[in-house]
């Protein structure tokens, strides 16, 4: 069935969506006698006054700490952490809901999934100072134990209406699926730290882990680190312009491992039973015995600066990041048997940069103010995939004609591939080339736009040129209001909703020209002249042989429209209030007494504002934020927008 969302989007503008029961308490059906139901449209009313879905968690977290000074240059430290939770989801579709004839009498499912962590660290640490030099070192070891059960009772098929009970549905119509997923790692690690008086720092690190998630012989993997600043101002006389000057660098390597059993593969565990015999098939998914550790190597520089005595500063950092052997399962060609398969995809590459300016334009007893922005950038790139494969697809993100899709061999990470007409062609070099960006294609033999044969074409790249946020900062005497405005520049997203509401004639899109006539121009794709037809509702056009009314043109014009994602795509611009606070400390007032030491009051405002050359709901948007991978981040399909929240807070201390 539709999603809430998906529903109110979806329905009629011409009826009444709160009436969704009929007078004698039956549902209320929009084209009841001429769909049957699980083709009708479903009343957003219904799914939250009838349907049913929530979840409950309980969860208990807590961590045991002991540590020993053995002596002035040695101790030791050990820490416990636990985490367990239990989430119960319910789930519940009422009878006569617009599903599959299969669930059309009621479903019912309920889960019970727990997860439990258990850590374990000991660490030896040595520091000792000579002369002028400070040195630390740190030696360790961690476990980690990671246990994910999972029991799920589902049926469907009431046998009496009203009963909302496993008990009112017949043995063959319940169901039972359980699953446990174990995980272990154990590591070593050191960290080396050296400082010379306050001037040069160094830190070496080195750890190295064996997980139980990889093949046996590629389960232990090593990944070291190298750090160093130099604060060059405590070499230079003090001044009134540069209060502190410090020069960074890093290098690092960081390991990671793969999900549980990535390395195994399955058969389908819901086996076909046909009379005496049982048949089984792969799951859809293949595992790889060879799986190699993903292994990130990154490197950054950058400096921190702070003038006038501390009311000017910038910290700003250029980095680069190179992942190899990227864990995934991508959607491959299904030849092999299975429609994903895990493996070592190849590299991921990201290069960009930080600022942040801070400062204090004024700064008096009674009054403070202070700013901070801050900007970045990235730039994110797949480096060498698979031979033969032009377009990765990390997830199933796929909403109207565009896919959440990376681009190997330099292309963007995060790029949207997708359908487009296509353009009218020029010679070069004696062959056809199009023209892109010029003139569309009309196919005479349909009178519309010709969409190009090419797939999986790039269309869109959702990763933003530049992100940033200002934060602001008053205080008079005992007042202090502060606000931070986000920002993005660039960046791609498709309006899916907008495709989703064209495609159902619910757009303000189709009522262009109040429905009367559409244009088409271009170029003729056969002859190469120019095309210019406008089709008008109350006339009647003969396209081959075939005799068409105006009506039907202009509903196969926004069809036809569909097919180029370009239509749904905007380069997002925006500029968020991301919050608004007020607090007032009322401590001075109160302090003749002895009970109550300070009293502040804090009033919070989050996501008041958002101003955007965007005209969906909100830019801010991903489809489907549980999917691995880029996700669908920049995909808007039926969304819900951000919430904006107003808190107020009392803090009393005693």
């Amino acid at each position: 069935g539709n999603g809430t969302m998906t529903a109110l989007y979806g329905w009629p503008l011409t009826e009444n969506m709160s009436k969704y029961l009929n007078d004698d308490g039956t549902k209320y059906r929009l084209f009841e006698g001429r769909l049957d139901l699980a083709s009708d449209t479903e009343n957003p009313y219904w799914i939250i006054n009838k349907n049913k879905m929530y979840d409950k968690t309980k969860r208990f977290t807590g961590s045991l700490n002991g540590s020993m000074k053995i002596t002035d240059w040695w101790d030791i430290s050990s820490r416990v952490g636990y985490d367990q939770y239990t989430t119960n989801t319910y789930g519940y579709i009422a009878p006569e809901s617009v599903v599959r004839e299969i669930y059309q009498k009621g479903r019912l499912s309920k889960s019970d999934n727990s997860y439990t962590y258990l850590t374990s660290n000991i660490m030896t640490n040595f520091h000792q100072s000579l002369n002028d030099f400070d040195f630390n070192l740190l030696l360790g070891s961690t476990a980690e134990s990671t246990e994910y059960q999972n029991e799920t009772h589902w049926g469907y098929n009431f046998v009496t209406s009203g009963t909302i009970s496993f008990s009112n549905i017949s043995s063959q119509n319940k169901f039972f699926k359980d699953a446990t997923t174990r995980k272990r790692l154990v590591g070593l690690y050191s960290e080396f730290r050296a400082s010379y008086k306050n001037i040069i720092y160094l830190t070496i690190t080195g750890r190295n882990d064996w997980s139980s998630t990889l093949p046996i012989k590629n389960r232990s993997y090593f990944y070291p680190s190298v750090s160093g600043s130099f604060v060059f101002t405590e070499l230079l006389p003090k001044n009134d312009i540069l209060s502190f000057g410090k020069l960074r660098g890093s290098w690092a390597r960081v390991g990671k491992d793969a999900n549980p059993y990535a390395t195994l593969t399955y058969l389908t565990d819901n086996p076909i039973v046909y009379g005496s015999f049982i048949g089984v098939g792969n799951y859809y998914e293949s595992g790889n015995a060879y799986l190699k550790p993903e292994i990130q190597t990154a490197w950054e520089i950058g400096g921190e600066f702070r003038l006038f005595k501390g009311r000017l500063g910038l910290d700003y950092t250029l980095y680069h990041s190179e992942t190899q052997n990227q864990i995934a399962s991508p959607r491959l060609s299904n030849a092999n048997g299975y429609i994903m398969s895990s493996i070592n995809s190849g590299s991921v590459i990201n290069d960009g940069m930080e600022i942040s300016i801070t400062g204090k334009p004024i700064e008096t007893p009674n009054f403070d103010w202070n700013v901070t922005l801050t900007a970045s950038y990235n730039r994110g790139r797949l480096g060498e995939f698979l031979p033969g494969v032009e377009n990765f697809y990390p997830t199933d993100a796929q909403f109207g004609t565009v896919k959440a899709a990376s681009i190997p061999n330099g292309g963007y990470f995060l790029a949207l591939t997708g359908t487009r007409f296509a353009y009218e062609t020029e010679k070069v070099d004696g062959k056809d080339v199009e023209k892109i960006g010029g003139r569309y294609l009309v196919d005479p033999t349909t009178g519309l736009y010709k969409v190009s044969t090419l797939t999986g074409e790039v269309v869109g790249n959702r990763e933003p040129k530049l992100i940033g946020g200002l934060n602001n900062s008053f205080r008079y005497k005992d007042l202090t209001v502060s606000f931070l405005l986000d920002f993005r520049v660039g960046g791609d997203v498709y309006n899916g909703t907008e495709y989703y509401m064209v495609a159902n004639g619910l757009s303000k899109r189709t009522t262009e020209n109040g429905r009367e006539y559409v244009t088409v121009t271009g170029v003729n794709s056969q002859t190469g002249e120019e095309f210019n037809q406008t089709y008008r509702a109350d006339q009647d056009y003969v396209i081959g042989a075939t005799t068409y009314s105006g009506k039907a043109m202009i509903q196969k014009y926004w069809s036809n429209y569909l097919s180029n994602s370009s239509n749904f795509i905007t380069s997002v611009n925006w500029l968020k209030l991301r919050s608004f606070a007020v607090s007032y400390d009322f401590s001075r007032l109160i302090k003749r007494q002895n009970v109550v030491k300070g009293l502040a009051v804090t009033l919070t405002g989050t996501n008041l504002l958002t101003l955007t050359n965007y005209e969906g709901m909100d830019p801010e948007v991903s489809a489907a934020g549980g999917t691995g991978g880029s996700g669908s981040t920049g995909i808007d399909y039926c969304s819900v927008p951000s919430t904006s929240s107003v808190t107020f807070g009392v803090n009393i201390t005693f």
